[in-house]
This record gives structure tokens, C-alpha cells and sequence, in this order.
């Protein structure tokens, strides 16, 4: 790699995404990594993400026993895997991942710690110690502001489908609906029942009228009884006095 810049694993150019820790300074082999400093996980999955514009990239980290399986990939390719662990001796400042003779625009490298992908490696530690690119890298939270700047876009996009919202019509319609045809347009459609259409009175009003005609029979029914009684009670008190 001709013309490259080295940055340490504690620069902004490197996005740790998972539970990630920084050196202990206890390591009795800490003066063995770059500036005696190194990021470090053991849980499965965690990432390191690097975003640069350049051509050629080399991430660095040790190998020791209690180190395991790693990937590094690059724009969404395919993982290359490799086992970490080194003993008698331990490695350090080893390369880890490595790409070259890219086009010279925006490329983003993920580093994963995959323990478990081969157990054979014994360890499920994975560090991160510097990286090296013939570029420029570009900070996290640039890249942040970018991703948010995007989402913000996406998110004021205009819907201009049609969408439709139905629920239990009111006596005499069959049916409405809302309908939206485009973004700065709204309609109400009704359907209402062909009897109305036709100025034909609805079933409710047949009923209504039925119940009306029995209300007055039951009245007339009523009045011829009580006449009767009057005429019998009439009587009775006629043949009394007599």
C-alpha cells in the first residue's frame, strides 16, 4: 500500500456496535499492541465498521489463545473468515483483514468477532488494534448525520396510493368509504340504498307504518269494549231500581 495513513483502534474512524471494552492495564503484553491501546468483545456478533474513500485498507489486531474465529467483509461481500488464535507465539499488530486495488470511492469494511462459527480455535476473544488505509477514512458520526439525513428524506416522502377505510354504514346508506386518489386530494364516497334512490320508502318506514295501523286498531277494539261494559253496568242498575 503506497501513500497509507495509520489510525488507531480509539479514533473516530471506527463504529464499535455491541459490547465492546477498551485495554486492561494489566495486560502483561499491552506494550506489544500500537500505542499500547486495543478495543476488545467477546460476545458473538459484535462489529467494528470502518468507512473510507480510497483504494486499499488493512485492519490490525492480534492473535493470542484465547482469541477465536473472526470475519471481515467489505461493501456487503462475501465474509472471509480467519481463526485468531496463536500460541507459542502470540501475534500481535497482525493483519486481520485486507483489501486492494479498489475503485477509489466510499467503502465500508465490518469486522465481526465469530467465536462460534468454528469452535476449533478454543477462544472467543477478538481485539482491534489500528487500521491502515491508501485513503481517506471518514468519521462515525459523519456517517451518522448522513444516515439520519437520509432517513429524515425518506421519511417526508408523499403516499399516493389510494386508500380506503370502511366500517358499519348508518340506517339507509349500504356502504362509505374514505378514499385518498392522490396526496392533495380527498373524497367521501357514499353508496345509499336504491330505495332511497328511487323515492321508494325504506323497509324502516313500512314497519313504522304498520305498527301505527295496529296502535289505532287496538285503540278502536278498546273503545267498543268499554261501551259495552257501560251498556251491560246500564242495564243492571236499571233492573235494580225497578
Amino acid at each position: 500500500m503506497d501513500q497509507t495513513q495509520s489510525y488507531d483502534d480509539s479514533s473516530p474512524y471506527i463504529t464499535y456496535q455491541g459490547d465492546w471494552d477498551i485495554q486492561k492495564s494489566s495486560d502483561p503484553f499491552l506494550g506489544r499492541y500500537k500505542n499500547s491501546t486495543f478495543h476488545s468483545t467477546t460476545n458473538d456478533g459484535d462489529t467494528a465498521v470502518i468507512v473510507f474513500v480510497g483504494t486499499d485498507i488493512q485492519v490490525f489486531g492480534a492473535n493470542r489463545p484465547n482469541h477465536g474465529f473472526l470475519s471481515g467483509l467489505i461493501d456487503g461481500g462475501e465474509k472471509q473468515y480467519m481463526n485468531g488464535t496463536a500460541r507459542d507465539p502470540e501475534l500481535y499488530q497482525e493483519i486481520l483483514f485486507e483489501a486492494h486495488g479498489l475503485e477509489n470511492k466510499t467503502h465500508t469494511v465490518v469486522m465481526t468477532n465469530e467465536p462460534f462459527y468454528d469452535t476449533s480455535g478454543g477462544g472467543i476473544w477478538l481485539d482491534i488494534d489500528f487500521f491502515s488505509v491508501n485513503g481517506t477514512p471518514i468519521a462515525s458520526s459523519s456517517s451518522s448525520s448522513s444516515a439520519q439525513s437520509s432517513g429524515s428524506q425518506g421519511n417526508s416522502m408523499a403516499y399516493t396510493g389510494t386508500v380506503s377505510l370502511q366500517t358499519v354504514p348508518p340506517s339507509g346508506v349500504e356502504e362509505y368509504h374514505l378514499v385518498a386518489a392522490s396526496p392533495t386530494a380527498v373524497q367521501l364516497a357514499v353508496s345509499v340504498a336504491p330505495s332511497l334512490l328511487n323515492n321508494q320508502r325504506p323497509v324502516t318506514d313500512k314497519i313504522a307504518n304498520s305498527s301505527a295501523a295496529s296502535l289505532q286498531l287496538n285503540t278502536h277494539i278498546g273503545l267498543l269494549v268499554g261501551l259495552v261494559l257501560v251498556y251491560t253496568f246500564w242495564g243492571q242498575l236499571r233492573r235494580s231500581i225497578n
